[in-house]
């Protein structure tokens, strides 16, 4: 099941070049479809290149 915490998590990695939407699905237990699914401005948030404030690496 998606909750907000996992389509969060996932607006705030699409950005980031280093993850593929595949990836970050299965990093979060999700599939890619629930992600276009579920955040209408992925192709957007994922061609933007921008990483949120709020994404921590490390």
């Amino acid at each position: 099941m998606v909750n907000a915490d996992i389509i969060r998590a996932a607006r705030d990695m699409l950005p980031d070049p280093e993850y593929s939407i595949t990836s970050i699905a299965k990093l979060l237990g999700a599939s890619p479809g629930t992600l276009y699914n579920h955040i209408p401005d992925l192709q957007e948030l994922r061609a933007s290149g921008r990483i949120p404030g709020q994404l921590s690496v490390g």
